[in-house]
């Protein structure tokens, strides 16, 4: 069956992250200030107490408590703030997803995983705006959620092909959709109107050299995305890990993948970011 991804993604699309389109929003307007952002997050009482919370935890490490989200915004910046938005936010936007298809708590592990590896690849490569590199990770499998709701019976025969012949889900989707969870995700978080820094890299995170404009992100994604399958830290539904060619590796300065190289902050970077999103 072919899937059309305007009609798959087109009831999500309408229901964006309401709190971070605003901020959006103000963020591109030149004569906004703390103050009209400090308002949009305070009128989400939840949210500004999870900003906080997440802002005071050790996957921050700041010196300082900082106690109001105008303080937070003075620390961290309007922009990392507002992706901070979107990645708490994005974790109550699925709700019913087919516990027998994905545990979302292994989902959301997962997707946190690879978020806070890419983050710590990208800051070995001397990159900057890491939290860039947090989120796409953390919404690189996002399209998955769509195929699991919109399209349960054939998700479950894909997931128990891929399981019982150790195939990956993307080469499966492609064949029985003519569409992967990451052309579904791309076009999702390109449909909520995101920059093509986050889009670009959760449409390339299985082909990172068809990235055009960031390639970098998509690549590290990719390798983030492969380490923490071997680590088998959550699942998105992914029998085996996604193989990552010598190329690759040697483009972003490794041999071979780093997870011995990087383990130890991954796993004290995680058990944060789990703290402080969870």
């Amino acid at each position: 069956m072919a899937v059309d991804i305007q009609e798959a993604i087109k009831d999500w699309v309408v229901s964006p992250p309401h709190v971070y389109i605003k901020l959006k929003k103000t963020l591109e307007d030149p004569m906004s200030s703390f103050k009209e952002f400090s308002a949009i997050i305070g009128g989400d009482p939840a949210l500004a107490a999870r900003l906080l919370k997440i802002v005071n935890s050790s996957f921050y490490g700041l010196e300082s408590e900082v106690d109001t989200i105008t303080h937070a915004l003075g620390v961290i910046g309007t922009e990392q703030l507002t992706e901070l938005v979107l990645a708490t936010s994005v974790t109550e936007q699925f709700p019913d997803i087919p516990e027998h298809l994905v545990s979302m708590d292994l989902f959301w592990k997962h997707s946190i995983a690879c978020g806070v590896t890419a983050k710590i690849i990208a800051d070995w490569h001397g990159e900057s705006n890491l939290e860039s590199y947090y989120l796409a990770g953390m919404l690189h499998d996002i399209g998955s959620l769509i195929i699991y709701k919109k399209f349960p019976e054939e998700a479950e025969k894909i997931l128990a092909r891929c399981k019982d012949k150790k195939e990956n889900l993307f080469n499966v989707e492609l064949e029985i959709f003519g569409a992967t969870h990451a052309k579904v995700g791309g076009g999702l978080l390109r449909g909520w109107g995101l920059p093509s820094l986050l889009y670009e890299p959760v449409y390339y995170h299985h082909r990172p050299k068809k990235a055009k404009d960031h390639p970098l992100i998509a690549m590290i994604i990719h390798v983030a995305d492969s380490m923490v399958d071997e680590m088998n830290l959550g699942t998105s539904g992914e029998a085996i890990a996604n193989p990552v060619k010598p190329k690759i590796l040697k483009e972003l300065g490794f041999s071979e993948l780093p997870i011995e190289k990087f383990e130890e902050e991954i796993y004290e970077q995680f058990d944060a970011a789990m703290a402080a999103f969870l």
